[in-house]
This record gives structure tokens, sequence and C-alpha cells, in this order.
């Protein structure tokens, strides 16, 4: 039974990469840049969580309906969190991104023609041009997503957080959007490629605005950011037992 559910899941994820992966990778280079990737990846992702028998809960889903854009901040489980943030967030967003995913042919490709920004940890010689590729993103109207732990956690407890969430939003004047996301660790292990049924909930909180500080308050801010998520990552976790 359970060879016959990773064949079927496999099979739809397939489904879904040819109906919305390709098309998106497509699309990645038609202008506005990346708007139109945007569309279709939401698609795939909707159908490889439905596919593998995943359910999304949304909490307070009206404060992703606020003005954009923002610097949406969350913790980072799994790799179904990109997922979770595709099919859920209704607004234009651009992920920051490790740089050897950009590596990958086609799928590293397209990401970076959609405006996805590359990432190197500890490499502070880019660290500038990340940041400034982030804050074009946003001039331009698109928001930005940041997994502020750089790293997906291997314990379950939230790691600490770096400050370019908070920098990039000194330097835009942008508000912060802390979201934070529980169960999708137990659906996609790290060790793992195939994911399992499951209940994840996503938990939005209220704006954290950034207009008016200074570069030097950016260190209370990022324990705010922080705060703020784990908070929200502790009602989330709530809200899945309830569910349960």
């Amino acid at each position: 039974m359970r060879m016959l559910r990773a064949v079927l899941v496999w099979l739809g994820i397939s489904l879904a990469t040819l109906l919305f992966g390709i098309p998106a990778i497509l699309a990645a280079f038609v202008p506005p840049r990346g708007d139109w990737f945007l569309r279709f990846a939401r698609g795939w992702a909707r159908a490889i969580l439905a596919f593998s028998g995943v359910s999304v809960r949304v909490l307070r889903p009206e404060r992703l309906r606020g003005p954009s854009p923002v610097v949406l901040v969350a913790n980072h489980e799994s790799l179904a969190d990109i997922l979770v943030l595709l099919a859920h967030v209704p607004f234009q967003v651009r992920f920051l991104a490790k740089r050897s995913v950009f590596s990958i042919p086609v799928l590293g490709w397209s990401i970076r023609a959609a405006g996805f920004v590359p990432v190197d940890r500890g490499d502070r010689a880019r660290s500038a041009s990340t940041l400034d590729a982030a804050l074009a993103r946003l001039e331009s109207g698109r928001s930005v997503v940041i997994f502020p732990e750089e790293t997906r956690t291997r314990t379950g407890e939230l790691l600490p957080f770096k400050k370019g969430a908070a920098v990039l939003a000194l330097r835009s004047a942008r508000p912060l959007l802390p979201v934070a996301i529980s169960g999708t660790r137990q659906v996609l292990s790290r060790e793992s490629l195939l994911p399992s049924p499951g209940r994840i909930v996503l938990a939005v909180g209220d704006r954290i605005e950034s207009a008016g500080l200074e570069t030097k308050d950016r260190a209370p801010l990022t324990a705010a950011i922080r705060a703020a998520v784990s908070s929200l990552r502790e009602e989330a976790a709530a809200a899945r037992e309830r569910d349960a």
C-alpha cells in the first residue's frame, strides 16, 4: 500500500509539473518579470499539496490582504514551507534562495528569470549585492520572502534569526509581515523526498513597521521579529493539535 501511494503521489506531482511547472518556466521570461511565473507556480504548489493529501489552514488570512510590498518573514522547517507560501500568499512575492538552487538546470534558470534573489550564506562579499537585488524587488512593488534562520531546523526548535530581514526593512522603510508555519516538518522531513498526508497551519501576524527607525535599531527589530514568529508558531502548533 505504501508503494502504491508513492507511485500515485509521484504521478500526481508529475502531472502538476506538466500542467503548471513547464508553463511556469516559459512564463518566467514574460514581462513583467516573474508575475506570470508566480501564477503558474501557485497552481503547481496547490496541486502538489492536494495530490499529497496535505491540507492547509490559514489563521487570520485577512492580514495577507493588506497593502504591499512587505518583507515577509517565516520560520523554516521543511522544503514544504515554500509550497505553502506559494499556495497561500496572494500578492506578488520573490523568494530569497540559496545560490546553489540557481545552478539547477531549468529550475534555476526559471527562478532567476522570475526575479528570485540568490543568497550566499556566510559570503559577506556578496551580501551587499543580495541586499540591493532585494531592495530592487521591493521598489518595483514586489514583496520579498525571507527565512531568517537561513536553514531548515533539524530539531524543530526555532533557530537564531540573522539580521538581513531587519536591514532590508529599514533600508526600504517597508513593514515586516511575520508568519509561522507548523506541520511541514511532519509532512516532508529533510530525509524524505515524498510528502506525507497531514495538516499544516499557517499563522499570520500583525505587521511590524520599520518607517522612522534607523540602522542602529536592527538588533531590537530582529528580536521583535523573532518573538512574533515564535508566538505565531506556538499558536499554529496549538491549532494543529486541536484539528487532529
